[in-house]
């Protein structure tokens, strides 16, 4: 069933920092990460146990990545930085053809690079903190 496929065509990734409007991050190339958290497994064997008995801890959200190419200006890359300094906890909000993604974040890392022939890069590393709220998107 391929015409249900969700394509990562005119995704979106915005920011918002403080009591600031989201502003939307141009140029992004790819992002990753959403979901690839996990809960620790708690070890909760006793002498009376037959087998190994485990139960789940709470859930991390773990990280989510996204890479761009730096356009001179951009006001939501340009949050990337400020917000990365600041060390402030920020709103992310991911939204796709089919599903919009909310979470709060501290930017761990926003990279730039370039190379020879190429344009410059930039790729940004975020902590996720809370839970990640997953919304389908209702035209």
């Amino acid at each position: 069933m391929a015409n249900n496929v969700v394509n990562s065509k005119g995704a979106t990734v915005t920011i918002k920092v403080g009591s600031g409007a989201a502003t939307k991050i141009g140029g992004i190339t790819d992002f990753s990460g959403i979901g690839s958290g996990s809960a620790a497994v708690i070890d909760i064997t006793d002498l009376d146990s037959g087998s190994k008995e485990k139960m789940i801890g709470v859930m991390d959200e773990g990280q989510f990545k996204l890479s761009y190419n730096v356009i001179k200006g951009d006001a939501g890359q340009a949050a990337l930085d400020t917000a990365r300094a600041s060390g402030a906890v920020v709103e992310l909000k991911v939204t796709t053809s089919a599903t919009i993604y909310t979470f709060s974040a501290f930017v761990l890392t926003n990279e730039k690079g370039g190379a020879v022939d190429k344009q410059i890069t930039g790729s940004a590393g975020f902590e996720i903190t809370g839970s990640v709220v997953q919304a389908p998107v209702t035209a």
